[in-house]
């Protein structure tokens, strides 16, 4: 029987009585009630285990040495009104399942901001918690401190608080290629950021005999740290039989406007473009024709079903070529360029080269024709919140509001929020569309606009309506920074 099961069997006999369902056996590995012991005396001694078990956060297993005692924390625990608040969030959290995360969020940062760690009985519980939502993990980490990280290390499913934690991270060289995939690529991945000529070279030592979906899978992990250094292996990638490892490679190389597939992309499209007009100058793409043997190497392959095969070829190529190779062709700026440029594929190739190259420039004149997160990110805060203001007074419905929200994460100023919120309440606020706004607006809206967060809740569903638990949220914020001081 597994711990677990044991667990649920302990719950039963306690529920329904020891006369109507007699106390589950332990596993082997677990300390026996006294012999002889009355059936109620046995079950608590076996919920005393139990809870020992779940307060240490892990079983024992036969064979095994004691752990190595945790060193002594470093930071404080937190004063005792904060550490009520934690307990209420991690048992019978006030603003429901789905905006818990982010008042735990609050309290998180507010407890790492002022120097504190959390307290020795909500281990297991946070741990439990981020382990199931990835969103908790950053700020959990911070406040877990000496104690809670030699906690983490005793539980595979908690490897990614411990330090050192994570098999990929133990692993020596030897062990490299015996990992599985996945831990391999996080792994590399963390290799690169510290170490990007020592991540390649790891990525190199097992090339010839990985299979295809798994070299496809850690070229991926090369975008960390991705530097022309990388271009001499991803040449070679342009020359792999598997399609998917090169369609990778295509997407790396889409982002080193130096490299030489670049300049052979550019060399293909420059005479694709032309200009006509006097005053107004427009711009003119033509489609490509039947590519050559080399640029069907650098990308210009069949089509994916449903595409214009022309159209997909112009496509990568503005995604591929130099941003000098339109401005150099045409005489234009970015802004003039993308302004008039009508075809769709080749905006869409340029799209994908701003957002991988995060140029600013292209990022600003694209965001004037198309709305996506990714330009947005290209560019400094105070420009996308600016932008951010001007959306949300065009758009027509929650759906849209949501898109423009996530342009620029928060947490938001106070007037930000003040015309956020005033913008909602112009809105038709189907029940469908409010989950994913109001998880956007619990992250991002300032505290001083619970008030009116509660006034749109006024005409819903009560208790359980949405905006009712975001105020409740918002309310609960100042409470929360409040008990730190």
């Amino acid at each position: 029987m597994s711990i677990d099961q044991w667990r649920e069997d302990l719950a039963t006999a306690a529920l329904v009585g020891t006369a109507r369902r007699p106390v589950p056996e332990s596993p082997p590995v677990l300390p026996r009630p006294t012999q002889g012991a009355p059936p109620e005396t046995a079950l608590l001694d076996a919920v005393a285990v139990a809870a020992a078990l779940r307060r240490a956060g892990t079983a024992p297993r036969h064979g095994e040495e004691a752990a190595t005692p945790a060193p002594d924390d470093e930071h404080a625990p937190p004063p005792d009104r904060a550490r009520q608040l934690l307990d209420l969030l991690l048992t019978q959290p006030p603003v429901g399942a789905r905006l818990a995360p982010y008042s735990l969020l609050v309290w998180l940062r507010t407890a790492r901001a002022t120097g504190r760690r959390a307290h020795h009985q909500a281990l297991v519980p946070l741990l439990e918690r981020a382990s199931t939502t990835a969103l908790l993990r950053p700020a959990v980490v911070p406040v877990l401190d000496h104690r809670g990280t030699w906690l983490a290390a005793q539980n595979p499913a908690w490897a990614w608080a411990a330090a050192g934690g994570d098999p990929a991270e133990r692993a020596d060289d030897g062990d490299w290629e015996l990992l599985p995939t996945l831990d391999r690529a996080v792994r590399l991945r963390r290799v690169r950021a510290r170490d990007p000529e020592g991540g390649r070279a790891l990525l190199g030592s097992t090339w010839r005999q990985d299979a295809a979906v798994v070299r496809s899978e850690l070229l991926a992990c090369l975008e960390v740290g991705l530097s022309p250094a990388d271009e001499p292996l991803l040449e070679r990638a342009l020359d792999d039989r598997a399609q998917g490892v090169r369609e990778t490679a295509y997407r790396l190389l889409d982002r080193l406007p130096e490299s030489r597939r670049a300049r052979r992309l550019g060399d293909v499209l420059a005479p694709l473009l032309s200009t006509s007009g006097l005053v107004r100058r427009t711009i003119h793409v033509e489609l490509p024709t039947r590519p050559t043997k080399e640029a069907v190497r650098d990308g210009l392959t069949a089509a994916p079903r449903g595409r214009s095969e022309r159209g997909f070829w112009l496509q990568r190529l503005a995604a591929g070529a130099p941003f000098e190779t339109w401005t150099r062709a045409t005489g234009l700026d970015a802004a003039t360029i993308v302004g008039t440029l009508g075809d769709a594929d080749a905006l869409a190739g340029l799209q994908g080269s701003a957002v991988g190259r995060r140029d600013a420039t292209w990022a600003r004149a694209l965001l004037d024709r198309v709305w996506d997160p990714g330009l947005a990110r290209c560019l400094p805060a105070e420009e996308v919140a600016e932008r951010m203001l001007a959306r949300i007074e065009r758009v027509k419905d929650v759906p849209e509001l949501v898109s423009a929200l996530r342009l620029a994460p928060g947490p938001w100023p106070e007037r930000t929020s003040a015309r956020i919120v005033t913008r909602l309440a112009r809105l038709d606020r189907h029940p469908h569309h409010l989950p994913d706004l109001v998880a956007t607006l619990a992250e991002g809206l300032h505290p001083a606009t619970a008030g009116a967060v509660q006034r749109l809740a006024a005409t819903g569903a009560g208790p359980t309506d949405p905006f009712h638990q975001l105020a409740q949220h918002l309310s609960l914020v100042p409470t929360i920074t409040e008990a730190f001081a």
